[in-house]
């Protein structure tokens, strides 16, 4: 995410330390978009700021939000990160009126994309754009426990029998001060953390038949999905 602030201070200190790993979160919640708010005002509130939920976007322009994304992964790429992947904060690619601009720059960029549903997979794919089978928001909000997202995976095959390969929606990280009065989601994070980084993590997916594979995603055919993905076949 580059449109909050101390994004810039984040990126100089993280990125060399997980090259290769990191994705381009595009945004039209949250923050501050980084063109000028009078070049985007189908994307911006009255001070200048992206809403705060996605419900609130209302009839955005294309050539916006092509302008601002543009401007956003330009960003990641002036502070030396090759983005490994495109998605989008609060999931806003998933509506019908922000999708088109989203396809549009993953091929413009030659960048994989998280997709939301079987209908955004084969619009993706059929673009040439390489993308997972399915994304699992489950986990979310919900018990944070390695039994629970084995458990997540194994649902998502009931549902998906023809899913090669898996990614789970989870925020691992650590909290600081600020962070509570930027989300709710505080303590979680931690949790999941813990869970993600277990020792025993990796063996409890292979005896449920499921195993990590890794940045960047790639077409379906080799298997490879995001860091927070899962294969049925591929092994890392």
């Amino acid at each position: 995410m580059v449109c909050v602030p101390g994004s810039g201070e984040r990126l100089t200190r993280w990125a060399p330390r997980i090259p290769g790993q990191i994705g381009a979160h595009l945004q039209l919640t949250s923050g501050a978009p980084i063109l000028p708010p009078g070049r985007v005002p189908s994307l911006v509130r009255q001070d200048g700021k992206f809403p705060a939920r996605r419900k609130e976007l209302q009839n955005p322009k294309q050539e916006e939000i092509l302008g601002e994304w543009r401007a956003q992964i330009e960003f990641l790429l002036r502070a030396g990160i090759e983005p490994t992947h495109l998605d989008s904060h609060h999931h806003v690619h998933g509506l019908p009126a922000v999708f088109p601009a989203f396809c549009k720059l993953a091929m413009q960029y030659s960048l994989p994309a998280r997709s939301l549903d079987w209908d955004m997979t084969r619009n993706l794919r059929a673009a040439g754009v390489p993308c997972i089978d399915r994304t699992l928001t489950g986990w979310y909000g919900g018990e944070l426990s390695m039994q629970s997202l084995v458990g997540l995976l194994q649902e998502g095959l009931r549902e998906y029998p023809s899913a090669e390969n898996f990614e789970v929606m989870c925020h691992p990280g650590f909290s600081d001060d600020n962070l509570p009065s930027l989300s709710r989601y505080v303590r979680e994070r931690e949790v999941e953390l813990a869970v993600l980084c277990d020792a025993n993590f990796q063996r409890e997916l292979v005896v449920a038949g499921f195993s990590l594979t890794p940045i960047p995603f790639a077409p379906k055919a080799n298997r490879l999905a995001s860091a927070a993905s899962f294969s049925r076949q591929a092994v890392v």
